[in-house]
């Protein structure tokens, strides 16, 4: 193996084998290369690739690895287990949970199945979601568990509601275990759990495990710090990767205290693998010099940090331009402006990314790259997994594969419609309670069922009973077009269409089948292909679907963007009370303003040519409009690295313009100015056109006496017929007739 193509510190990681080892690395510092080539390095010095454990966070990193490994040490790469965190959690537990009284068949519960539980739960004790919302109580449970806080505790600690999150949380465990069932968070409660209460398993896996590399530590929360610590407290060869400067995971427990040597009551790094071993990691190869240079002048405002800059070889590079636009429909516009430009000189849609701190940002961006015709997707929307047909028909499945699973039972009871009421379910359920069972044994038992109830459930008795049988009996892909056909879900959807989209919604089942396919091809010798793909189902994330060659330009938040990298970033909102956001400009004691300064460190460090940033004047959000300054992290940037590009707008002196034009509402708004009173119809005098022969153009900037500036987005037809879209930064669309519109165009000095 050539190691010659690693820097001097990238080496010096990749050649200490033994013993703990921390890898401080900087944003596009090449931490996979050293994490692959680590892998590579300990097989070929005779350690077995079954003796290897790498964990990261998702799914696509997880595959990049194993991909690079492949590449350096072949097939031998597949006895490595280089999976996320949750995976590998999932594996161990399908092997050992019995230990623990689960069986192995459990399901895994996604939030729409935890909110399902704990509303039932609050209903069944008299509470409305108005005095205790579901949701608050869903994250007062899942903090507790990613501190390691048994819920009493963490209330005492944290927040106060008469007991009800703790009441509320006992009877959700023990609904989710008679379900079999866990939640995201107890895939690594319960592993820890099996290993304190069966220290024979936690012994078997260290005795596998003898190298464990973990990427992204600074993410790591309580639970998954004590996961690997156990694994490694035998032969303590383990090595973490991280990023102090890039910790943005606060708000679900995540700890850079697990790298930070200073802080009390967290053990850090250094102290918990006593002879550990530091390398710093500070040259990019990601960024131009422009970029770099701004995220370190950014992070360095942060106290709570190892010092670290980063630097690259690399030669030239634009500098960061800032744009501040009048509100977020010209921040919109400015944008796709700057998209349709970059492709017009050869870039690919694919090439961008716009990154937003909040998701409710992206709706005017959205609506206006439509406009445009710029191809977008969107990350962190309805995730093809909870679409109401594919939530049907995987429902349908869980239950296949887990008849205690009464969340998924309780969906699909009733769909399609089968004439069962809420009375029958309300009886089905309080004899389950009484039997100790699950809804669905139960009423295929029919055990503590009156006659008359066991007659109106026959339908689905006999319904599940055979789809029970057939799924034993042919392909899982074959078994999914077979139950989608026998519940007739197409006819159902047609007569619930209301929208017009019952084929998009096949369309979409059309999609999940080939899911199953895919999936079906890897599957295990000796394991359930149906277990496998909900298990896959379960642990995908939103990102793992971005594919740069689709040729879509990605919209996402900050924190989605971690560990991505595009030709071109566009930050924007890059305003106070928006970034940061205002809490954490009023939360200067928990750090919280740090990790906002973190995530911005990360947002700049994701563009490898160009970065835009791009400010607001004002902003509609959530019903309300503000007028913000400027973010202070844009105030953190030195000058010299940024040019401004807010054009002079400028009527050219060639064409004729009114004596005293009237005032805009575009040029008044942000000032507390109510826009003009509008002259009445009968007063209105036409407009005159300027008497220059003017060559209107898409993405042409123009300005119009009464709607202020614009962007021209389609032109049409020739002559006198000729007409003129324009997309204006206040009002929208608006349609002239190109001959007798007042549309002056704009130029830059």
């Amino acid at each position: 193996m050539d190691l010659s193509v690693l820097n001097d510190r990238q080496r010096e990681a990749v050649e200490c084998l033994e013993g703990p080892l921390l890898v401080l690395a900087g944003a596009g510092s090449g931490k996979t290369k050293v994490l692959t080539y680590r892998i590579a390095n300990l097989v070929e010095h005779g350690v077995r690739p079954w003796n290897i454990l790498a964990l990261t966070f998702t799914n696509k990193a997880a595959q990049e690895m194993r991909e690079r490994a492949s590449a350096l040490i072949g097939s031998d790469a597949d006895e490595a287990w280089v999976t996320t965190f949750h995976s590998c959690c999932v594996r161990i537990l399908r092997i050992d949970c019995d230990k623990i009284g689960y069986e192995r068949s459990f399901t895994i519960y996604d939030d729409a199945d935890q909110l399902k539980i704990i509303g039932d739960i609050l209903k069944n004790m008299g509470i409305s979601d108005k005095a205790a919302p579901k949701r608050v109580i869903k994250e007062n449970i899942s903090n507790a568990k990613n501190k390691s806080l048994d819920v009493k505790r963490y209330i005492q600690e944290n927040y106060s509601d008469d007991g009800i999150t703790e009441k509320v949380f006992e009877q959700y465990q023990r609904r989710l275990m008679a379900a079999n069932a866990f939640d995201f968070d107890d895939l690594l409660v319960k592993t820890i759990e099996l290993f304190e209460q069966c220290p024979e398993v936690l012994e078997k896996y260290q005795n596998r495990f003898k190298y464990v590399l973990v990427d992204e530590y600074q993410d790591t929360n309580m639970p998954q710090y004590r996961f690997v610590e156990m694994l490694c407290r035998k032969h303590g060869n383990l090595c973490v990767v991280g990023d102090d400067d890039q910790s943005i995971y606060g708000w679900r427990g995540a700890d850079i205290r697990n790298i930070l040597a200073d802080i009390k009551n967290i053990l850090s790094f250094e102290k918990d693998f006593e002879g550990a071993k530091v390398v710093r990691l500070e040259q990019n190869y990601r960024s131009t010099k422009y970029i770099l240079d701004a995220a370190n002048a950014v992070i360095s405002h942060n106290s709570g940090r190892k010092p670290k800059t980063l630097w690259t070889a690399q030669e030239g590079g634009d500098p960061i331009e800032r744009y501040s636009a009048d509100n977020e429909r010209d921040e919109a516009a400015f944008i796709a402006r700057k998209i349709l430009q970059g492709v017009q000189q050869g870039a690919s849609y694919g090439d961008f990314a716009i990154l937003y701190r909040t998701n409710a940002q992206s709706r005017v961006i959205e609506s206006t790259l439509v406009n445009y015709g710029i191809p977008h997707k969107v990350f962190g929307g309805v995730r093809f997994y909870q679409r109401k047909e594919i939530a049907d028909i995987m429902a349908y499945l869980r239950a296949i594969a887990n008849p205690d699973d009464d969340v998924a039972f309780s969906r699909i009871i009733n769909v399609p419609r089968r004439g069962i009421g809420d009375k029958t379910i309300d009886e089905l359920a309080a004899a389950a309670e009484k039997s100790g069972q699950s809804m669905l044994v139960t009423a295929l038992s029919g055990e503590g069922l009156p006659p008359k109830i066991e007659q109106k459930l026959k339908g689905i008795v006999d319904l599940m009973s055979e789809l029970m049988a057939q799924s034993a009996l042919m392909p899982l892909s074959d078994f999914a077009k077979y139950l989608v056909d026998k519940i007739e879900y197409q006819a159902y959807l047609i007569s619930e269409d209301k929208k017009g989209d019952a084929l998009m919604r096949m369309d979409n089942i059309s999609e999940l089948i080939g899911n199953i396919k895919e999936i079906e091809r890897d599957v295990p010798e000796g394991e359930s292909a149906l277990s496998v793909f909900l298990e896959s189902v379960a642990l995908v994330s939103d990102i793992d679907s971005l594919d740069e060659s689709e040729g879509a330009v990605a919209l996402m938040t900050l924190h989605s963007a971690k560990g991505l990298e595009f030709p071109v970033v566009f930050m924007a909102g890059m305003e106070e009370n928006v970034f940061p956001t205002r809490r954490a400009r009023g939360d200067m004691s928990t750090g919280a303003l740090e990790e906002e300064r973190r995530l911005c460190y990360v947002g700049i460090t994701r563009a490898r040519q160009k970065l835009y940033l791009v400010n607001a004047q004002t902003r509609s959000i959530f019903g309300e409009t503000t007028i913000n300054r400027p973010s202070r992290f844009l105030e953190e940037i030195p000058q010299e690295l940024m040019k401004d590009d807010r054009p002079k707008r400028v009527i050219p002196s060639e064409y004729e313009r009114p004596a005293k034009p009237e005032v805009t509402y575009a040029s008044m708004q942000g000032f507390g100015m109510k826009p003009p009173k509008r002259t009445p119809y009968s007063q209105r005098t036409e407009p005159t056109k300027p008497k220059l022969n003017v060559e209107y153009v898409p993405l042409m900037r123009i300005r119009h006496d009464k709607f202020g500036d614009g962007t021209i987005i389609d032109v049409s037809g020739t002559g006198g017929s000729m007409t003129v879209t324009v997309d204006f930064d206040i009002g929208g669309k608006k349609r002239f007739a190109a001959a007798y519109a007042p549309l002056y165009p704009i130029t830059d000095e």
